[in-house]
């Protein structure tokens, strides 16, 4: 929860200060004097005042999607699913859903975008943030399947080719996606080219590299002593003799 301690003279001082700086509404925020500190004389008095911000981010996200559907117009659903710091907000507004969508999903990355800022503002520090998710009648979810699937495609193509494919007119959150679908492919790589609104996406061959092949250690031979005869002794050599002599 974001807050901060304003010094000034007057409380609608600081009220003014912490508008400005959080960006919210005055009634979101709440304010306590903690401190004062009297002047000589009454002059130079000045207080020490806490503004909180207080007010849930994704009740004013929900609130400012509706806002844009009652300013053009246009009825609609909003669903609301809040998943630890993942917050996604569905929209369904019939026959208006191609306009809140727009070409390339300009509109709809726009209003995410703008969604999200306004989400965030009240909440602080990486712990606190929120990751906000905007889809318009389930496209969203069609479009990662799609693009999934055609990331699947063309790199088997270029696999069995070995020649690169360019994909054009893919925003960033698209070319995330086919990056991410590819990433733990061996045989082909993904990079984007060029600034926006112009960069576009490779896919190319990437040959695999071999593992290096163990070093076959050759050990030396052991050869097996011979076992030594044993030696004869005079008993031994007398009786040969004897046996000689008989025959």
């Amino acid at each position: 929860m974001h807050r901060k301690l304003y010094e000034v003279k007057t409380l609608e001082e600081a009220k003014q200060l912490a508008v400005a700086e959080f960006g919210v509404k005055e009634s979101d925020l709440t304010f306590t004097i903690v401190n004062e500190k009297k002047g000589f004389l009454g002059i130079g008095s000045k207080i020490e005042v806490e503004a909180v911000i207080d007010a849930d981010g994704i009740t004013r996200g929900k609130e400012y999607i509706q806002m844009i559907l009652d300013n053009n117009n246009i009825q609609g659903f909003i669903e609301k699913k809040v998943r630890g710091n993942n917050v996604e907000f569905n929209v369904d507004a019939g026959d208006f859903n191609g306009y809140l969508i727009g070409k390339n999903s300009r509109n709809l990355i726009a209003l995410q975008i703008l969604v999200s800022t306004v989400v965030n503002k009240y909440y602080e520090g990486e712990e606190e943030a929120k990751i906000v998710m905007v889809d318009v009648g389930g496209y969203r979810k069609r479009r990662e399947k799609n693009l999934e699937n055609m990331a699947v495609d063309f790199a088997k193509q270029v696999s069995r080719t070995k020649q690169k494919i360019q994909l054009d007119y893919l925003n960033a959150y698209e070319r995330k996606i086919v990056h991410n679908k590819l990433s733990t492919w061996n045989d082909v790589r993904t990079y984007s080219v060029g600034e926006e609104p112009n960069r576009f996406l490779v896919i190319e061959y990437k040959p695999m590299t071999k593992a290096p092949e163990t070093p076959k250690i050759e050990t030396p031979e052991v050869q097996a002593a011979e076992t030594p005869k044993p030696a004869e002794t005079p008993e031994v050599i007398e009786m040969a003799a004897k046996e000689n002599k008989e025959e």
